[in-house]
């Protein structure tokens, strides 16, 4: 970020400047002269005049700068590597903002002329203000899910080191993640580095993007509609014994020894006896977490269950858990994209591994959940709008509604077209652009969907 507190420094002292700038009356003002002289600095020797609209203009720059400055200054863009597009687009901003800055210090005294050139410096703020804009709320959306994780991260360490938590800090996460289903969000698959944060919040993240996922399937079943934080808040805590790996076992990208594999295979077991003990007033929760690895064909781990020995829950949990941890980058594997992982999870259930009717509330998140990036056959970029939800009509469920931000061309569109692709005769998705690619081809002018 060198280059941009380097800008942020020349644009700053520029703004310290313009708070001594005096201005003088627009052309249409009936005020006099001795009054427009009387809000003059006498400490400047030649000033340089302004008309009431250049005036206006230049505060607003101050306003933005005084942004810029507070962006620059966050603990999130600090942190950021110079790849990560919200800082690219941040250090462009800001560069934008420099030649702004730079065309108000060429203003003439004249106020015919000032006027003219504050047409072209009006429409320059608008464009900085607007991408200021994505900018703040895209590092609103990243605070919340670093603070969620973070928040998670720290109550399961307690957990583990048998120190006191309360069954409500649980409760209260679960019901922001069903707020946020509720209000149609998009299906965020959160992730952490094992070297760069530490395991607790690895286990985080992928817990709450487990209960992401869960509260935008209950809703679809009877038995855990009308009391969904209980699947949310046993995806929060069941693989709290996961602590208890030893990193260098997680990090391995070769296969693992029957050994390391038996220390995997014990985190069920150890989370239930971390819940049984520290929050006893969660009931039979525990006895069912310490399943959610079971398998239908008694091909999983815990207690060598199958068929009808496995209770709802753990079935549910098994299927968000599969289908979370599918698009999640991991050291023997990339993620896969959402087509992908959804048809893999509903191959395990057909294959009889997993609960079927639970691995079919799937369906409902869509092939292309909302917020994805796909590429269409003719090669236009799109982001999923909206989706068509049905366990029936397969079809449907492949063509949602996107909006095309970019031609085949890669030329971006002036605003976007939505399309209904389930309404075109022409037309489908042909896959899910990956991040990498979404940040080489959209990152300039739509970072949010690059993170």
């Amino acid at each position: 970020m060198s280059d941009t507190h380097k800008l942020m420094e020349r644009i700053s002292a520029f703004r310290t400047r313009l708070e001594e700038m005096p201005r003088i009356l627009p052309l249409e003002s009936s005020r006099s002269v001795a009054a427009a002289a009387s809000i003059r600095d006498d400490r400047i020797s030649e000033p340089s005049q302004l008309t009431g609209r250049a005036y206006r203009l230049l505060s607003e720059a101050k306003q933005l700068v005084d942004q810029q400055k507070a962006i620059t200054s966050d603990s999130l863009m600090i942190a950021s590597p110079e790849s990560d597009p919200l800082a690219r687009y941040h250090k462009g901003t800001i560069s934008l903002t420099d030649s702004a800055i730079r065309l108000a210090q060429t203003f003439p005294t004249s106020a015919e002329a000032q006027l003219r050139l504050c047409d072209g410096f009006e429409h320059l703020l608008q464009v900085i203000r607007h991408r200021l804009g994505i900018l703040e709320h895209a590092l609103g959306t990243r605070r919340t899910d670093r603070s969620r994780i973070e928040h998670l991260a720290n109550l399961l360490v307690r957990m583990h080191e048998r120190k006191p938590v309360s069954s409500s800090d649980f409760l209260d996460l679960a019901d922001v993640l069903i707020d946020d289903a509720r209000q149609g969000q998009r299906l965020r698959f959160l992730s952490a580095s094992l070297e760069a944060d530490g395991l607790p919040y690895v286990v985080a993240a992928h817990a709450i993007t487990v209960g992401h996922v869960l509260a935008r399937l209950v809703p679809h079943d009877f038995e855990w509609a009308m009391k969904p934080s209980l699947p949310i808040v046993a995806a929060l805590v069941m693989d709290v014994g996961m602590l208890d790996v030893p990193m260098e076992v997680l990090s391995k990208s070769e296969p693992l020894s029957v050994e390391e594999r038996r220390l995997i295979e014990r985190h069920p077991h150890q989370s239930a006896e971390c819940v049984r003990t520290m929050m006893p007033d969660t009931g039979p929760l525990a006895d069912l977490i310490a399943m959610h690895h079971e398998r239908l064909d008694g091909s999983g781990y815990g207690q060598g269950l199958k068929a009808e020995e496995i209770p709802t829950l753990p079935r549910l949990l098994a299927v968000a858990d599969v289908y979370a941890a599918r698009q999640t980058d991991r050291p023997d594997r990339p993620a896969l994209d959402s087509r992908s992982a959804l048809t893999e999870t509903l191959l395990e259930a057909e294959a009889g591994r997993l609960d079927r009717d639970y691995a079919e509330y799937l369906l409902n998140l869509s092939f292309h959940p909302l917020g994805t990036v796909v590429e269409l056959t003719d090669g236009r970029l799109a982001v999923v709008a909206a989706t068509h939800n049905s366990r029936t009509n397969l079809r449907a469920s492949l063509r949602p509604v996107v909006a095309v931000l970019a031609n085949a061309r890669g030329e971006f569109l002036p605003r976007p077209e939505f399309v209904d692709l389930a309404a075109s005769e022409v037309g489908s998705i042909v896959r899910s652009v990956p991040r990498s690619e979404r940040q080489e081809k959209l990152g300039a002018w739509y970072p949010d969907l690059c993170v």
